[in-house]
């Protein structure tokens, strides 16, 4: 229990035939924070002494609280009877519905009708009322769907984080739209946005990523901004968005450069065939090369100071996931080239020194062995091959021999504070599901059905209050 600092008020009073002795009187409630739903407050004066008249205390209401919106208006003033010694006022919070920021009440006692009384300083409380309200989609799981391609029926799902709670086609629902977008390829995130990458409509839709409200569209079928996106994140204020470019065309695979402030495309950077997955550190973009509709086998090195390509960094064949570790390390997983190419090579993974933008270290899997979906949790790599996800410490010099959990079927999976989540697209016309497993003991905690062909998985934190 958290009790209010009493602040003190010494008053003296005095008559002809005696002498009032001087009492302490201070404001006080006990607790010095209260949920805007906890009901009525009470707000205690007191004196240390008992006066034989009624003394009125008047006292001042100031703060962020708003009389009215947070709590019913007080009188400003208490009448401390006569032999008594503690007065109560009820402050009443009123429980609205709105989202906003913890705000503060101050109470302060400026006067008594005691003309006599002495002021040595300002006796005040300050209570702090703390919202009990939420955005609908904070502090859970989003999954993109990809959805049918050319049908418009791309979707985003959410889980509450306790897994209790699945809502899907949220887009559509908060935004009143039907038929939305073709094939929710990924999503990223920029303070309360969320860039959803939409690459059948070549376009990327702009949303409030705690209520999904709608808030820009960049791009479109019957634009040049986009052409095959599929990944983007977020570098020097700026939004970077992979794209694939005609499949028939080798040299126009280009990163586009979006202005997060006017939510348009500002400029271009070509780039080698197939970039895909894209990370950031330190304002420098790393780009992993897959290959698009053929195959390639380098991280291209962006500098977003000046949207310049600096290098490219060999790699296995077609690098399907990138991520960065605790280090600052740049670790890549690919996937080599399967075998409907006709020329079947091994999965690799290479660990980057970032400094100098160099390869560390290689680990390289059997040829018929073909990675990919890498993830970092703490000090743990995660990746997934052949029905099983397997994991390793990111210090370690060689590939784990044995899985973590088999027998599963995921199209992609995300590692998030010790669990597991995995997407299964089923047979990638009927809904998918999303698997959630916990890294402890590597049990099953849940199975969720969600839409039509999941594809990305994301945690969508508290919003900044």
């Amino acid at each position: 229990m958290l009790t209010a600092a009493m602040a003190t008020l010494l008053f003296a009073s005095c008559s002809d035939d005696d002498e009032q002795v001087p009492g302490t009187v201070g404001i006080s409630t006990v607790e010095d924070s209260y949920e805007e739903g906890a009901g009525t407050v009470a707000v205690t004066i007191t004196t240390t002494e008992a006066y034989d008249m009624d003394v009125t205390v008047n006292y001042e209401v100031s703060g962020t609280a708003t009389s009215g919106e947070d709590f019913t208006a007080l009188s400003g003033s208490a009448i401390l009877l006569a032999g008594e010694t503690t007065i109560e006022q009820s402050l009443v919070l009123i429980d609205d519905e709105d989202v906003e920021p913890s705000e503060a009440l101050i109470l302060t006692i400026t006067s008594t009708s005691n003309t006599q009384d002495v002021i040595g300083s300002n006796s005040s409380v300050t209570l702090t009322i703390t919202d009990n309200d939420s955005y609908p989609f904070e502090n859970g799981i989003l999954v993109s769907h990809e959805g049918n391609f050319g049908q418009g029926n791309a979707s985003v799902s959410f889980i509450s984080n306790d897994l209790s709670d699945v809502q899907n086609g949220i887009f559509k629902s908060v935004n009143g739209v039907t038929a939305w977008g073709d094939n929710a390829q990924s999503m990223a995130f920029n303070g309360d946005y969320a860039y959803i990458v939409m690459n059948g409509s070549q376009k990327v839709e702009v949303v409030n990523r705690y209520t999904f409200e709608s808030v820009a569209t960049i791009g479109g079928p019957s634009k040049a901004d986009f052409l095959n996106p599929r990944y983007m994140a977020i570098a020097n204020g700026k939004g970077y968005v992979t794209n694939w470019g005609d499949g028939s065309n080798p040299d126009d695979d280009y990163v586009a450069v979006i202005n997060l402030e006017s939510n348009t495309v500002e400029t271009t950077i070509s780039v080698v065939e197939g970039p895909e997955r894209i990370v950031v550190k330190d304002n420098m973009v790393y780009v992993a090369q897959q290959g698009g509709y053929n195959q390639n086998n380098v991280v291209s090195v962006i500098d977003a100071t000046t949207n310049a390509v600096t290098t490219t960094i060999a790699v296995g064949d077609r690098p399907n996931s990138l991520q960065l570790d605790a280090d600052g390390n740049l670790w890549v997983i690919s996937g080599g080239n399967p075998s409907w190419t006709g020329s079947e090579t091994a999965g690799q993974m290479d660990k980057i020194n970032t400094t100098n933008n160099t390869v560390a270290s290689t680990l390289n899997f059997a040829e018929t062995e073909h990675p990919g979906s890498l993830e970092v949790d703490g000090a743990n790599l995660y990746y997934y091959m052949s029905g099983s996800v397997y994991a390793m410490d990111a210090k370690s010099t060689a590939l784990p021999t044995t899985s973590e959990i088999t027998g599963l079927s995921f199209y992609d999976m995300a590692v998030i504070d010790g669990k597991l989540y995995g997407v299964d697209a089923k047979n990638y016309v009927s809904n998918g599901s999303l698997e959630v497993y916990d890294l402890t003991d590597n049990s099953l905690l849940t199975s969720k059905e969600v839409s039509i062909i999941p594809g990305g998985i994301y945690y969508n934190g508290i919003a900044e209050r």
